[in-house]
């Protein structure tokens, strides 16, 4: 037995245990080499593995020993490998996250560690016994580190067994939190009447002229619209929000710095001397810019680098700059 047959068996057992997947559900896999893969073969238990229930692929999903027989998932695997940065994949039906899924879109964190550890999590359409189309969970996996499939489980990818296994575990109690709000206040519209809960989620439109992106065009629109904003404003002024933040695009080194004084942006310029610094590549600023994800789980997961400053500091600021980054997803960038 290898370590990695070791470590593979060790997370199968441990998702048994936490409940996380029952009966042969369930398929776990990570990549060995570049074009090589490991993962768990069709009615494989996961809480009860053996070496043989181990089965090594190639990138089209071919055994490389005769008569074993990989997951029925791995088209799947093979498809999440060749489309993210993934080394380990867990495949999973976690209870409480498959009931949700049933009766709701998408999960919306409720505490900060779940909002910049997985960040809002897509429940996907799902009508086939495996998932035959898994081009939507990719897209997904590329700025999330978990998914939802509607009905079927989850999808959770890392550099590692238990970073994989982590996100499961974290979204499976955050729903379960969640439930139990979900609960309460259930409970207090028959005793008080119905009453109106705050989305979440900023309520914004793209809308306007469009933007080249980290143009001269496009950050001052950005400055103009959040100054404009009383909200904005008056987050910033509660917050004392005065700081510079340096705002990088790789691929064309383009810097720009943004001040803001007790809550108002005072001057913008072109340079990298801002007390903090995000840097990162067009694809994740366009990301960010579109709201496909959040900036602060973008720097929290590693898609933009904060190369100057601590995030810890950041955090103060919290509600003006979000809303700041919602109102800039307003600006259609080209």
């Amino acid at each position: 037995m290898t370590a990695l047959d070791r470590e593979m068996i060790h997370w199968g057992k441990l998702l048994f245990e936490r409940r996380l997947i029952s009966g042969w559900g369930g398929n776990l896999s990570c990549r060995v080499r570049k074009k090589e893969f490991l993962i768990t073969g069709q009615h494989a238990p996961l809480g009860f593995l053996t070496s043989k229930d181990l089965v090594r692929i190639n990138h089209e999903g071919k055994p490389t020993r005769e008569k074993q027989r990989a997951s029925s998932e791995t088209p799947l695997h093979l498809a999440v490998y060749k489309g993210t940065d993934a080394q380990a994949i867990v495949h999973v039906h976690p209870p409480m996250v498959l009931a949700f899924s049933l009766t709701h879109e998408s999960f919306v964190p409720v505490s900060f560690e779940e909002k910049y550890t997985i960040g809002e999590v897509a429940i996907i359409p799902q009508e086939t016994p495996t998932v035959t189309k898994p081009e939507q969970v990719v897209e997904e996996l590329k700025y999330h580190p978990v998914v939802i499939i509607k009905g079927h489980g989850t999808v959770a990818i890392g550099k590692n067994f238990q970073d994989a296994f982590l996100f499961t575990d974290l979204l499976e109690e955050a729903v379960r939190c969640q439930f139990f709000k979900e609960g309460a206040s259930a409970t207090r519209a028959v005793e008080t009447g119905p009453e109106r809960a705050p989305n979440g989620k900023a309520a914004f439109l793209a809308e306007g002229k469009p933007y080249a992106l980290f143009s001269q065009e496009h950050m001052t629109e950005l400055v103009e619209r959040a100054n404009h904003d009383s909200v904005f404003r008056q987050h910033g002024s509660e917050t004392s929000l005065s700081t510079s933040l340096t705002l990088h695009l790789e691929e064309t080194d383009i810097s720009w710095t943004v001040k803001f004084v007790a809550g108002e942006i005072t001057e913008l310029n072109q340079g990298t001397n801002g007390e903090f610094m995000i840097s990162g590549k067009e694809e994740w600023w366009r990301a960010v810019f579109s709201n496909r994800i959040d900036p602060f789980l973008a720097t929290q997961q590693g898609k933009l680098n904060l190369k100057r400053g601590e995030l810890a500091q950041l955090s103060r600021w919290y509600k003006p700059f979000q809303r700041a980054f919602s109102i800039w997803q307003t600006i259609p960038a080209q």
